[in-house]
């Protein structure tokens, strides 16, 4: 069986880069923008938890250094050539969802219940947690609501994107809306690959 291309993501390369930019990946490149591959079995993939694990570790490790595109766990290309040609096909698009992540991390703020007591509803709730995400909007770039399971708990969520020279000063917020709001638990978690902010269009 021939081998082929597992891709992790789209990274925007800046000159400085000497090898790959993960252990155990290479680099396709079409001008700046490299591919984050490995060469597997031209198969089809049912990613294991392992699997799943490498995919996130090589992604957070390249987004601490580059703007860098999320692709799906267990997208694999026939072979370079294929890649390569992709990577033509979508260069404009790409380069232009890069150019805005670059310098930028993501945040995930979740807002919990404090008790799981039954009397405490969600939708009391509900008003000050949405006044919590809405003061910490305008430190941000961007925003995105995020799917929250409500067995858990958190009453809402969502990914903020992030200039990391205001990484501090955005933390520092969430710390302030705590405070503020002593019957809710205010969680940041980051920084993150741009999961929620950039999609990788694979059909054609």
């Amino acid at each position: 069986m021939s081998d082929g291309l597992l891709l992790y993501g789209i990274a925007l390369l800046d000159g400085s880069e000497e090898g790959p930019l993960a252990p155990e990946t290479t680099i396709v490149q079409v001008r700046d923008l490299g591919a984050v591959t490995t060469a597997v079995p031209y198969q089809r993939i049912t990613p294991s938890d392992r699997d799943l694990e490498r995919h996130a570790a090589v992604l957070e490790g390249v987004a601490a250094r580059h703007a860098i595109a999320p692709a799906p766990v267990g997208t694999v290309f026939h072979d370079r050539v294929a890649l390569t040609r992709w990577l033509e096909l979508h260069y404009h698009a790409l380069h232009e969802a890069l150019s805005y992540l670059d310098g930028r991390a993501v945040a995930r703020v979740h807002v919990v219940k404090r008790t799981s007591d039954p009397v405490k509803v969600d939708g009391a709730l509900a008003a000050p947690a949405a006044e919590i995400m809405k003061s910490l909007r305008p430190q941000a770039a961007a925003m995105v609501p995020l799917r929250t399971e409500q067995l858990t708990g958190i009453v809402l969520s969502a990914a903020f994107l992030v200039e990391r020279e205001k990484w501090g000063s955005f933390s520092s917020a969430v710390g302030t809306s705590a405070r503020a709001h002593e019957d809710l638990d205010v969680r940041m978690t980051g920084p993150w690959p741009p999961y929620d902010f950039v999609k990788l269009d694979l059909g054609g």
